[in-house]
C-alpha cells in the first residue's frame, strides 16, 4: 500500500476543488438550459430562414440547398448530427406543405401560437418548439428541440467554445500543480532534513527558522518540546549522578565491614552467607561505577582530544583485569600489530576497554579464551573482542546498546549499561561499533576509532 503523502493530499484537495467548481458550473448550465429559451429565443434565425423561403420560392432546388446549409450549421452548434433525439430540428412549411425538414424531424410537433415557446408532448415525448410566420407570405419556420434531459447536452454543446478548452486543459494542469506544491513545500523539506540529520542526543534548538508563519509556529513548538526534553534529561542525569555518588560510601563501608566480619567467623555456612552479601555488594558497586561513567560521558563538554598510546592502554587494562579472568578460569589473549595511537579522552577509552573485556569475561564459559585484536584498518584503529559465550541474537543487536536493556534469555546478572557506555564513548570519539558472531559461536564486538598521531 502506498504511504500517505502530503503532496498527494494537497493535489487531491485541488482536484476536489476543481470537481466542485465543475459541478457548480454544470449546475448553472443545467439551470440556464431550463430557464433560457436559447436558440428558440433568437429572432434572426427565423428571419433568415423565412427570407430564404420567400426569396427563393421560384427556385425550389436552390431554396432547399440553402435551407439545408442553415440546418447543418444549426445542428453543428446545437446538436449532434442527424440524430433528432439530441439535436435541433428545422421544419419549413409553405402553403401548408413541408418544403424542408431536418433528418428524422418530429413533424407531428405543431405550435398552437406563433412566436411563442411551447412545450409539446407527442407520444409521451416532451419537445420544446417555436414557430414564426413570414409577414410577406404564408411560409412558416419551426425549430424543435428535445424538452427532456437531452436539452441539457444540447445546451452544453452550444457552449463548447468555452467548455471544451477547460476539458482539454484539465490533464495538463496536474504537472504544474504538482511542481507548484513541491516548490511551496521546500521550506518544510529543509526543516525535515535538519531533523533527520540529528543524532538521538542532540536536543539543541533547530537552526532553520522559516519566514512562513505556519511552518515557523511548528518549528517553535518543536524547539519548545526539545527544551522540555533537554531539561527533563538533565534532571534525570543529575538525579542518577547524585544517587550514585551517595551510594558509593555506604557500599564501600558495607564491603569493609563484611570482609572484617568474615575474618572473625569460623562457621562455613555463615562465611558462605557473608560471601553472598559481598558478591551482591560488588555487583552494586559495579553498577554505581557504571552509572557514574555513563553520566560523565553524556555530560562531558567538548574538551580537546589528546593523543593516547592505545596499544599500551589496552595492555595496561588487560593486565588490570587478568585477576578477574583468572578467577573465572578464562584466558586473555592479545593480538596487537604494532603501536597505534588515537586522539581521545583517556578516561573514556579506559571505560570502553574495561566494559568490553569485563563483559567478555563475565559471559565466557570456564576454560575458554577471549581474543582481543588491535591493529590499523582502512577506516582507522580497529579494536575487537571475541568470546565463546552465548552471544547475542541478530534481532537484539541494536537494542542491547540501549541503557538498562538486557536480553530476556540471558541468565547472567547484569545492569544493561556496559554496551550503552561503549556506544556513548565510541560516539564521542567519532567512531563506530558493531556486533557479530565470533568463530567460537559467541560474540565479537568490533570498535573503529579515528587514528591519531604520537604526541610531540
Amino acid at each position: 500500500m502506498t504511504a500517505p503523502s502530503l503532496v498527494r493530499r494537497i493535489m487531491l484537495a485541488q482536484l476536489l476543488l476543481l470537481t466542485l467548481l465543475w459541478c457548480a458550473f454544470l449546475t448553472y448550465v443545467l439551470w440556464e438550459s431550463l430557464r433560457s429559451p436559447g436558440l428558440l429565443g433568437g429572432a434572426k434565425v427565423f428571419d433568415t430562414v423565412l427570407a430564404v423561403a420567400d426569396q427563393l420560392e421560384d427556385r425550389p432546388q436552390a431554396r432547399y440547398g440553402v435551407l439545408r446549409e442553415i440546418d447543418l450549421a444549426l445542428r453543428e452548434d446545437y446538436g449532434a448530427g442527424d440524430d433528432s433525439d439530441i439535436s435541433t430540428s428545422l421544419i419549413v412549411r409553405s402553403h401548408g406543405k413541408v418544403i424542408y425538414a431536418s433528418a428524422e424531424a418530429p413533424l407531428e410537433v405543431r405550435n398552437t401560437l406563433y412566436d411563442t415557446n411551447e412545450r409539446i408532448t407527442v407520444d409521451g415525448r416532451v419537445w420544446r418548439s417555436r414557430t414564426a410566420k413570414s409577414p410577406r407570405s404564408d411560409a412558416e419556420a419551426s425549430l424543435v428541440m428535445p424538452g427532456d434531459a437531452w436539452a441539457f447536452f444540447i445546451h452544453i454543446n452550444s457552449r463548447g467554445y468555452y467548455v471544451l478548452p477547460l476539458l482539454i486543459s484539465l490533464p495538463f494542469l496536474l504537472l504544474p500543480a504538482w511542481l507548484s506544491v513541491r516548490v511551496a513545500l521546500r521550506p518544510w523539506s529543509k526543516v525535515a532534513r535538519e531533523v533527520a540529520e540529528r543524532g538521538p542526543h542532540d536536543l539543541t534548538p533547530l537552526k532553520s527558522v522559516p519566514k512562513h508563519e505556519e511552518l515557523r509556529n511548528m518549528v517553535d513548538c518543536i524547539n519548545d518540546l526539545l527544551a522540555r526534553v533537554r531539561e527533563s534529561a538533565g534532571r534525570e542525569r543529575a538525579f542518577i549522578a547524585d544517587a550514585a555518588h551517595e551510594l558509593r560510601t555506604p557500599l564501600a563501608a558495607m564491603r569493609i565491614n563484611v570482609e572484617a566480619l568474615q575474618s572473625h567467623v569460623a562457621d562455613a555456612h555463615q562465611r558462605e552467607l557473608l560471601g553472598g552479601i559481598l558478591n551482591s555488594g560488588n555487583r552494586a558497586t559495579r553498577l554505581v561505577r557504571q552509572l557514574l561513567l555513563l553520566m560523565r560521558s553524556e555530560t562531558r563538554t567538548e574538551a580537546p582530544l589528546r593523543p593516547v598510546a592505545f596499544t599500551a592502554l589496552v595492555q595496561e587494562r588487560l593486565a588490570a583485569l587478568s585477576p578477574l579472568a583468572t578467577e573465572r578460569e578464562v584466558e586473555l589473549e592479545l593480538d596487537a600489530r604494532g603501536e597505534v595511537w588515537v586522539d581521545g579522552a583517556r578516561e573514556g577509552l579506559v571505560s570502553l576497554i574495561d566494559n568490553l573485556v569485563e563483559n567478555a569475561i563475565k559471559y565466557s564459559p570456564a576454560r575458554s579464551r577471549i581474543e582481543v585484536g588491535l591493529h590499523m584498518a582502512e577506516q582507522g584503529v580497529q579494536l575487537s573482542v571475541s568470546d565463546a559465550g552465548p552471544g547475542i541474537a541478530p534481532a537484539m543487536r541494536e537494542r542491547v546498546f540501549d541503557r538498562f536493556f538486557r536480553d530476556p534469555d540471558q541468565i547472567q546478572s547484569g545492569s544493561g549499561l556496559g554496551l550503552a557506555i561503549v556506544k556513548t564513548v565510541v560516539r564521542e570519539h567519532g567512531g563506530s561499533v558493531a556486533l557479530d558472531t565470533s568463530a567460537e559461536g559467541g560474540l565479537t564486538v568490533t570498535v573503529i576509532l579515528p587514528a591519531g598521531k604520537p604526541a610531540g
